[in-house]
C-alpha cells in the first residue's frame, strides 16, 4: 500500500510562494508566518513540511529525529517529492527536523549539526523544531508554563517577542547561549514551527529566555 500524499497542488507557483514567504519569515526574526498551501507528510506539522518542499532538493540531505525517521509516510514522501535523501549523520544534512514528540528528549549538547566553515557558512545545518505552542500574545495573555523569547539583532528594529511551551531546559539553554558557542559567521539557523505557522530565528539573533511561572 502505498504512502504517498499529495505535495503541493500547484507545484511551481505553490513553492514559489511559499518560499518568499520563508524569505520574509528568516529576513524579520520572531515575525509568525502562516504556510497553508500542503497538509504534513505522516506526522510531521504541515508548515515543517512545507518547508521541505520549498527549499530542499537532491543536492539537500535531510536529518529526521526519531520518530519522524521510523513514519515511512514521512521518509517516502520527502524521497518522491524533494529527491532528498535521509541521512541518519547529523553533520550531513542541509536540513534537520525535530520531531515534537523528541523535542523533550532532545540532546543539544550532543547534537553535531554542521555549522558551515568561514568560506561557506551557508553550507550549515538549518534545524525545524516543532512545536505545541507558537504565538507573540502579549505579556498579560500568557499562560504559566510559557516559554517567552525576547529577540533582537538585524532585521528587528527594537525588540521582538515569541511565546514556546514544552520545551526542555536545554533547549531553553541553547537558545540563549548559541551566539556565545558559535562565532559568526557560522552557526545553526532555527525554523520554529507549529502546525501551519512558523518563526525563524537566523544565527544572527539574539535570543534572551524567560519562564513564566
Amino acid at each position: 500500500m502505498t504512502t504517498i500524499t499529495t505535495a503541493f497542488k500547484d507545484a511551481v507557483h505553490d513553492s514559489q510562494q511559499c518560499f518568499r514567504l520563508l524569505l520574509k519569515a528568516m529576513s524579520e526574526p520572531g515575525e509568525i508566518i502562516t504556510l497553508d498551501l500542503s497538509k504534513g507528510f505522516g506526522a510531521m506539522h504541515k508548515a515543517a513540511t512545507q518547508t521541505l518542499l520549498s527549499l530542499s532538493d537532491n543536492a539537500t540531505p535531510i536529518w529526521l529525529s526519531e520518530s519522524h525517521l521510523k513514519d515511512a509516510a514521512i521518509r517516502e514522501n520527502i524521497r518522491f517529492h524533494t529527491g532528498s535523501p535521509v541521512t541518519e549523520t547529523q553533520n550531513r544534512a542541509s536540513f534537520a527536523v525535530i520531531a515534537e514528540q523528541d523535542l523533550a528528549d532532545f540532546d543539544w549538547n550532543k547534537a553535531t549539526f554542521s555549522l558551515g566553515c568561514e568560506e561557506y557558512p551557508d553550507q550549515s545545518t538549518t534545524v525545524i523544531v516543532e512545536l505545541s505552542s507558537l504565538n507573540n500574545s502579549s505579556a498579560e495573555n500568557i499562560s504559566n508554563g510559557i516559554i517567552t523569547l525576547t529577540l533582537s539583532g538585524p532585521g528587528i528594529e527594537s525588540q521582538s517577542m515569541l511565546n514556546i511551551d514544552g520545551v526542555s531546559q536545554e533547549f531553553q539553554h541553547f537558545l540563549q547561549g548559541r551566539q556565545e558557542h558559535f562565532a559568526f559567521p557560522l552557526g545553526i539557523d532555527l525554523i520554529l514551527v507549529c502546525d501551519e505557522i512558523i518563526a525563524c530565528l537566523p544565527r544572527t539573533t539574539l535570543v534572551e529566555v524567560n519562564s513564566c511561572m
